[in-house]
């Protein structure tokens, strides 16, 4: 294996891969680039094990990939960000802790005209005894299993995502909407995907809002199928790096009233999602 060749261990048929031989808090070169990036296009999340980033080095290794994105929450969500680096959310949950971010399915974000392309996050504590472990799904496997007749009900539809749904816990916060396509296409693969999610989604727009309820009702269940599912469990410095266009995640909180504690950077969407 050369000095600059990456390994990528796959985790499932459908989703997720290990990556290795790769040392995040040195500069990369362009091949290690070029291969997390088709690393990250084919699987939809990669891992890193055993990288003791700090904040510049994350900042620079999302920059490889994108213009670092500023999250659209405020001051109802659970990660707040870090002093300095206002790309990067601390995620710090504790005995203390009333909730935490991301305990539903999601597409981060969706909520933005623009959403978020990828997201790095590190975990620097983790629960002494397992627990807090994220769940993945690969949106491109949920609408592959449908059949031709729901693939051509959805098609047409369009979906209002509200970041309030997920974000607003009592404040008084205003949090962006927007509406996307139920099937989008991925900019970069040329598969198209099921894009609603149980965080943000509000309603399909095409629909009355009885309609609306049942198929976004049967849509979140198909997505939480684990036939197109994996089970991340963290270690100290452990990094997911997900891409947001075409997975869903769902974080676990089982762990309380011990600690998981680490920090997310995203990257910027570059256009709308469309069909």
């Amino acid at each position: 294996m050369s000095s600059d060749q990456i390994s990528v261990t796959p985790c499932t048929p459908q989703i997720g891969a290990e990556i290795g031989n790769v040392d995040l808090t040195k500069p990369l070169s362009e091949g290690q680039i070029r291969q997390i990036h088709e690393a990250f296009l084919k699987h939809g999340v990669i891992f890193f094990r055993d990288q003791d980033i700090d904040f510049e080095q994350h900042t620079r290794f999302a920059s490889y990939f994108g213009h670092v994105h500023i999250h659209v929450g405020g001051a109802g969500t659970a990660s707040k960000p870090v002093d300095g680096y206002p790309a990067i959310r601390r995620q710090h949950y504790d005995k203390d802790s009333a909730r935490i971010s991301g305990e539903v399915w999601h597409s981060d974000q969706s909520c933005a005209e623009v959403p978020p392309t990828g997201s790095i996050l590190i975990q620097k504590i983790v629960p002494p005894d397992g627990g807090g472990d994220t769940l993945f799904a690969s949106a491109y496997a949920a609408y592959d299993a449908l059949s031709p007749q729901m693939k051509a009900f959805l098609e047409p539809l369009s979906a209002e995502h509200d970041g309030a749904k997920l974000f607003d816990k009592g404040t008084t916060t205003q949090y962006p909407k927007a509406t996307h396509p139920v099937i989008v296409t991925h900019p970069e693969s040329g598969r198209k995907l099921l894009y609603v999610n149980a965080g943000f989604t509000t309603r399909i727009v095409d629909l009355e809002r009885d309609e609306s309820d049942a198929v976004l009702g049967f849509l979140y269940a198909h997505l939480a199928k684990p036939d197109w599912q994996m089970r991340f469990r963290w270690q100290a410095n452990s990094i997911a790096f997900w891409d947001n266009r075409c997975t869903q995640h769902y974080a676990i909180w089982d762990y309380w009233p011990n600690t998981r504690s680490g920090y997310r950077i995203q990257f910027e969407g570059v256009a709308r999602p469309v069909r």
